[in-house]
């Protein structure tokens, strides 16, 4: 499934969707599947790379804006609860979303982008409390506005990577 179709259905195959009130045996046969195909999934390397590289990159990101004025411009330091947000909003992506390119406001909130070429962008800032700042060019439209990240990433941030993907 690609990131596209995966956006449209609102789920991410690594990260676990909110447990299920079916109590019936066919729910329950149903619920062991889907957890099994994730496991499988997850143990695959192209996927897991994906994953990790995304958070690595954000580490490397925590460790170089650790110190106030990192940027030579007055930079703030990377909160710490925004690091923890981006964490979670990575672990939320779709799992064949592109690796995005990952850095730190000044203003210490994560910044998460991809970048495909003039007029294909489309980037998220990850603040402390859970919002989401987003902006994006796709073509001779543009998006932008502010959500908030909760068990799942919000179906305006989902769209807009549709788009930025369907536009590459």
């Amino acid at each position: 499934m690609t990131a596209h179709a995966i956006a449209w259905t609102g789920g991410s195959l690594l990260f676990p969707l909110p447990t299920s009130n079916g109590v019936s045996r066919e729910a329950r046969v149903l619920w062991d599947a889907v957890s099994t195909a994730r496991s499988h999934l997850f143990e695959s390397l192209s996927l897991r790379g994906v994953a990790e590289a995304a958070l690595a990159k954000l580490e490397e990101v925590r460790r170089e804006s650790a110190s106030l004025n990192w940027d030579g411009y007055g930079g703030r330091p990377l909160d710490l609860r925004a690091y923890a947000e981006a964490v979670r909003f990575l672990a939320a992506l779709p799992p064949t979303t592109p690796v995005p390119a990952v850095g730190a406001d000044p203003d210490g909130e994560v910044e998460i982008g991809w970048n495909f070429g003039p007029r294909c962008v489309f980037s998220v800032s990850v603040g402390p409390t859970g919002r989401l700042t987003y902006a994006g060019l796709f073509g001779m439209s543009k998006s932008y506005g502010t959500e908030w990240l909760g068990a799942e990433i919000p179906r305006a941030i989902l769209d807009n990577l549709a788009r930025v993907f369907a536009a590459r």
